[in-house]
Protein backbone atom coordinates (compact mmCIF):
# COMPACT_ATOMS: atom_id res chain seq x y z
CA UNK A 1 0.00 0.00 0.00
CA UNK A 2 1.25 3.41 -0.83
CA UNK A 3 0.88 6.48 1.41
CA UNK A 4 -2.20 7.75 -0.39
CA UNK A 5 -4.06 4.44 0.05
CA UNK A 6 -3.08 4.27 3.72
CA UNK A 7 -4.39 7.78 4.28
CA UNK A 8 -7.71 6.91 2.58
CA UNK A 9 -8.03 3.71 4.62
CA UNK A 10 -7.31 5.64 7.84
CA UNK A 11 -9.96 8.21 6.96
CA UNK A 12 -12.49 5.43 6.28
CA UNK A 13 -11.73 3.81 9.64
CA UNK A 14 -12.03 7.15 11.44
CA UNK A 15 -15.37 7.82 9.75
CA UNK A 16 -16.75 4.40 10.69
CA UNK A 17 -15.51 4.67 14.28
CA UNK A 18 -17.12 8.09 14.50
CA UNK A 19 -20.46 6.74 13.31
CA UNK A 20 -20.30 3.82 15.70
CA UNK A 21 -19.48 6.11 18.60
CA UNK A 22 -22.47 8.35 17.65
CA UNK A 23 -20.20 11.12 16.51
CA UNK A 24 -22.35 11.87 13.49
CA UNK A 25 -19.66 10.77 11.07
CA UNK A 26 -16.83 12.88 12.48
CA UNK A 27 -13.88 11.49 14.33
CA UNK A 28 -13.91 12.17 18.06
CA UNK A 29 -10.90 12.00 20.31
CA UNK A 30 -12.00 9.59 23.06
CA UNK A 31 -9.18 10.70 25.32
CA UNK A 32 -10.89 14.08 25.81
CA UNK A 33 -14.10 14.60 27.75
CA UNK A 34 -17.26 15.13 25.73
CA UNK A 35 -18.76 18.59 25.92
CA UNK A 36 -22.49 18.18 26.56
CA UNK A 37 -23.20 21.90 26.93
CA UNK A 38 -24.51 22.03 23.39
CA UNK A 39 -27.19 19.48 24.36
CA UNK A 40 -28.44 21.25 27.51
CA UNK A 41 -32.19 21.80 27.27
CA UNK A 42 -33.47 25.35 27.16
CA UNK A 43 -34.89 26.81 30.38
CA UNK A 44 -38.64 26.55 30.85
CA UNK A 45 -40.70 29.40 29.52
CA UNK A 46 -42.33 31.19 32.45
CA UNK A 47 -45.23 32.28 30.24
CA UNK A 48 -46.42 28.70 29.72
CA UNK A 49 -48.61 27.09 32.32
CA UNK A 50 -48.26 23.33 32.56
CA UNK A 51 -51.57 22.46 34.17
CA UNK A 52 -54.69 23.99 35.61
CA UNK A 53 -56.90 26.80 34.42
CA UNK A 54 -55.56 29.83 32.68
CA UNK A 55 -57.87 32.09 34.67
CA UNK A 56 -58.58 32.01 38.37
CA UNK A 57 -62.09 31.51 39.73
CA UNK A 58 -62.52 35.22 40.35
CA UNK A 59 -61.64 36.09 36.75
CA UNK A 60 -64.10 33.65 35.18
CA UNK A 61 -67.51 34.99 34.19
CA UNK A 62 -70.57 33.21 35.51
CA UNK A 63 -71.68 30.34 33.33
CA UNK A 64 -75.05 31.93 32.54
CA UNK A 65 -73.56 35.23 31.35
CA UNK A 66 -70.82 33.44 29.43
CA UNK A 67 -73.41 31.28 27.63
CA UNK A 68 -75.42 34.29 26.47
CA UNK A 69 -72.46 35.93 24.70
CA UNK A 70 -71.52 32.78 22.77
CA UNK A 71 -72.44 32.60 19.07
CA UNK A 72 -75.71 30.75 18.51
CA UNK A 73 -74.41 28.17 16.06
CA UNK A 74 -74.36 24.42 15.86
CA UNK A 75 -75.59 22.30 18.74
CA UNK A 76 -75.91 25.25 21.11
CA UNK A 77 -78.11 27.40 18.86
CA UNK A 78 -81.42 26.31 20.40
CA UNK A 79 -80.03 26.48 23.95
CA UNK A 80 -78.70 30.03 23.54
CA UNK A 81 -81.84 31.22 21.79
CA UNK A 82 -84.03 29.81 24.57
CA UNK A 83 -81.74 31.28 27.26
CA UNK A 84 -82.00 34.75 25.73
CA UNK A 85 -85.80 34.50 25.57
CA UNK A 86 -86.21 33.21 29.16
CA UNK A 87 -86.69 35.98 31.74
CA UNK A 88 -85.93 33.60 34.61
CA UNK A 89 -82.70 32.30 33.11
CA UNK A 90 -80.03 32.20 35.87
CA UNK A 91 -77.56 34.81 34.59
CA UNK A 92 -75.26 34.51 37.58
CA UNK A 93 -75.84 30.79 37.97
CA UNK A 94 -73.63 27.79 37.42
CA UNK A 95 -74.14 25.06 34.85
CA UNK A 96 -76.10 23.09 37.46
CA UNK A 97 -78.45 26.07 37.93
CA UNK A 98 -79.00 26.22 34.18
CA UNK A 99 -79.57 22.46 34.13
CA UNK A 100 -82.20 22.82 36.89
CA UNK A 101 -83.92 25.61 34.94
CA UNK A 102 -84.01 23.45 31.81
CA UNK A 103 -85.53 20.59 33.82
CA UNK A 104 -88.17 22.93 35.25
CA UNK A 105 -89.09 24.10 31.75
CA UNK A 106 -89.27 20.52 30.41
CA UNK A 107 -86.45 20.82 27.91
CA UNK A 108 -85.53 18.03 25.50
CA UNK A 109 -82.44 15.85 25.65
CA UNK A 110 -80.67 17.82 22.92
CA UNK A 111 -80.71 20.90 25.15
CA UNK A 112 -78.94 18.98 27.92
CA UNK A 113 -76.39 17.67 25.44
CA UNK A 114 -75.72 21.23 24.26
CA UNK A 115 -75.45 22.34 27.89
CA UNK A 116 -72.87 19.63 28.63
CA UNK A 117 -70.87 20.69 25.58
CA UNK A 118 -70.99 24.35 26.62
CA UNK A 119 -69.99 23.46 30.18
CA UNK A 120 -66.87 21.67 28.91
CA UNK A 121 -65.87 24.76 26.92
CA UNK A 122 -66.52 27.03 29.90
CA UNK A 123 -64.44 24.82 32.18
CA UNK A 124 -61.55 25.03 29.71
CA UNK A 125 -61.27 28.81 30.19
Amino acid sequence: MNTEQKQAALMNVQREIGRIAAGGGTFQDITKATDYRAFTPAPKDARLKIEGRTKTGNELPSFGRWLLVQPATGLRAALITAAKADRQFPLDGTADDVRARLSACGAEGDMFEALDDAELDWCAL
